[in-house]
């Protein structure tokens, strides 16, 4: 019997109207900050080089950073109602978040949202012993080198325990999870390559449509797919 169907959500530019740890590397990392923008956009470094990259030009003060973070945090419209409808129908929300990270949970408490999330992937940005700002990856994988977080892994997971997965996401390196997902729900640059990879998808504008979607069924993606999260990573 299929199971209800999970829900993987990416947080900045997701869950928040606006990318967080953009908004910080723009506003904090100073003129060092255009190049590695450039290097990255031009896909000459993977995200994780960009976390580490830039988290080094951050200014090593995890309140003011914090600040920031709250400062920019507006939560996109009709969250609070899926995270009831997930309830509902019994079907967990996972946070997989490949950012600074370190901001998600205080800004889900600051809004009373923090305990009605199932889970939360996320990387880690804190001071190291020499008072520089370092990012640590825990789930990553082991051999690929492109994403900080293997948001597919988490998405294979669900997918073993019997449950459909509805991604749900904004950025380019959603497209990796994405892949994996039994249906996507997708905005600005995942959009475009659902598009262009013909995964199954919807356009979305807020919370409020993702409630509309229905059910979708367990597929077997493997060979579609653009990475390997149980093998060698990106495929690309």
């Amino acid at each position: 019997m299929t199971l209800n169907p999970a829900y993987l959500v990416d947080f900045d530019g997701t869950i928040t109207t606006v990318d967080i740890s953009y908004e910080l590397a723009v506003g904090l990392a100073g003129e060092g900050y255009e190049e590695i923008d450039h290097v990255y956009r031009r896909k000459e470094i993977p995200i994780r080089e960009w976390l580490r990259r830039t988290a080094q030009l951050l200014p090593p003060d995890m309140d003011l950073l914090l600040s920031k973070s709250f400062e920019w945090a507006v939560i996109r419209p009709g969250f609070e109602n899926f995270l009831e409808h997930a309830r509902k129908q019994d079907s967990p929300v996972i946070i997989a978040s490949d950012g600074f990270g370190f901001y998600i949970e205080p800004i889900l408490s600051r809004h009373g949202l923090l305990d009605r999330v199932s889970h939360i992937y996320r990387n880690d940005t804190e001071l190291n012993p020499v008072g520089v700002l370092e990012v640590k990856t825990p789930h990553a994988h082991s051999i690929c080198n492109v994403c900080g977080n293997c948001k597919a892994f988490h998405v294979v997971t669900m997918k073993k325990e019997g449950r459909p997965v509805i991604y749900i996401g904004d950025g380019s390196n959603d497209r990796f999870g994405a892949s994996w997902g039994d249906h996507v729900c997708a905005r600005d640059r995942l959009l475009e390559y659902c598009r262009r990879y013909n995964f199954r998808h919807s356009p979305w504008d807020d919370f409020y449509d993702i409630i509309d979607v229905g059910t979708p069924g367990l597929q077997d993606l493997s060979e579609s797919s653009l990475c390997c999260p149980l093998g060698s990573g990106v495929k690309e």
